[in-house]
């Protein structure tokens, strides 16, 4: 005798799926009323049968496969589970963070901080954590706030005296208790590493904007006006004769923003960039960060910037600003050049 399917379907299942389906309408529907799935279903509709004296009859959990969940229920749970992540998407794209100021005030860009390295410049960072806890002053995380070590650069914790946990109460201790009004916390490649975004997001998630790699969004004042910002850990297009040529070129091709940030690549550049074609200014900001004395840019003959790790910007909210951004190298320079115009306001 000829080997049998071991789902084999009786022949009272088979009509009593068409049935079903004559009586219902829809193979939904029908599947519904007989308590099986709409595979189940299926494999019962394209049953046939042979004359078979020894027909064998196998449990429900054969011929129903009990085991696993129905196919269109994981359909269903996917197609959630997209609908819920294209939302998402959408809802990060040129989101809004209202700042309640009249007054012109300040925003510190921290460039990459790698808090935890022994080549992180403290001196340099709590200077300008001090000047951020002013009256009037808020802040943007570019990105990498610790080394977070994977795979083979693990071993890289060898050569400096934090661990990795020491490194998750210092991303901790920066996000809330640095004395920062984060207006936006921006995730590098650094902190995607070992889960690192899930941690940070989950840390921070409801509490602040948590965006991986590029934030786009809109400062909105009580006065009416918007400053449009466009920060990304970093960005495609890089020129050995252009510091700033994968962020010229997200000003010339983007959405016209008021100020581009740019992290990454430990390297510093500022420009006030006028785009006549367009009528439009804006400008193009790339961060040093607070990493010295990086080996790896030892050895691979990258140059050890000085300047830049921050940027301060002058944001101007009243209606009728001679300009709406201003930026600083200086972010002491900046911060005092903005109470002066507060105290003129």
């Amino acid at each position: 005798m000829a080997k049998r399917d071991p789902r084999a379907i009786t022949p009272e299942q088979h009509e009593a799926a068409k049935l079903a389906v004559q009586t219902h309408g829809t193979k939904k529907d029908a599947a519904q009323s007989l308590g099986i799935s709409e595979s189940a279903l299926q494999r019962w509709l394209k049953a046939t049968f042979e004359d078979d004296e020894d027909r064998i009859e196998y449990p429900d959990f054969v011929t129903l496969g009990d085991d696993e969940e129905p196919i269109e229920a994981i359909i269903d749970r996917l197609e959630k589970g997209f609908k819920r992540k294209h939302k998402a998407a959408a809802a990060r794209k040129w989101f809004q963070v209202r700042v309640k100021e009249t007054k012109p005030y300040g925003v510190i860009a921290f460039g990459d901080p790698h808090l935890g390295d022994p080549g992180c410049n403290v001196p340099l960072l709590k200077s300008h954590l001090e000047i951020a806890r002013r009256d009037g002053v808020y802040g943007i995380n570019i990105g990498d706030t610790t080394n977070n070590w994977v795979g083979r650069l693990m071993r890289l914790y060898a050569e400096q005296e934090t661990s990795a946990a020491t490194e998750k109460r210092l991303a901790e201790w920066f996000m809330f208790d640095a004395g920062v009004k984060w207006l936006c916390w921006i995730l590098g490649n650094h902190d995607e590493w070992n889960g690192g975004s899930d941690f940070q997001k989950r840390l921070g998630g409801t509490h602040i904007p948590i965006i991986d790699w590029k934030a786009q969004f809109k400062v909105t004042h009580p006065t009416g006006t918007e400053i449009k910002v466009d920060a990304a850990h970093g960005r495609k297009g890089s020129s050995i004769w252009n510091e700033l040529h994968g962020t010229l070129r997200a000003a010339k091709l983007g959405d016209m923003a008021d100020v581009y940030y740019t992290g990454h690549t430990h390297n510093f550049a500022l420009q006030d960039l006028e785009i006549p074609d367009k009528g439009h200014n804006a400008w193009l900001v790339q961060l040093r960060g607070y990493k010295w004395h990086d080996h790896h840019a030892l050895v691979n003959s990258f140059p050890e910037y000085q300047r830049g790790a921050s940027v301060f910007t002058i944001c101007d909210p009243r209606p009728d600003a001679r300009r709406r951004v201003q930026c600083f190298e200086d972010v002491e320079f900046g911060a005092d050049v903005m109470e002066w115009m507060r105290g003129r306001a």
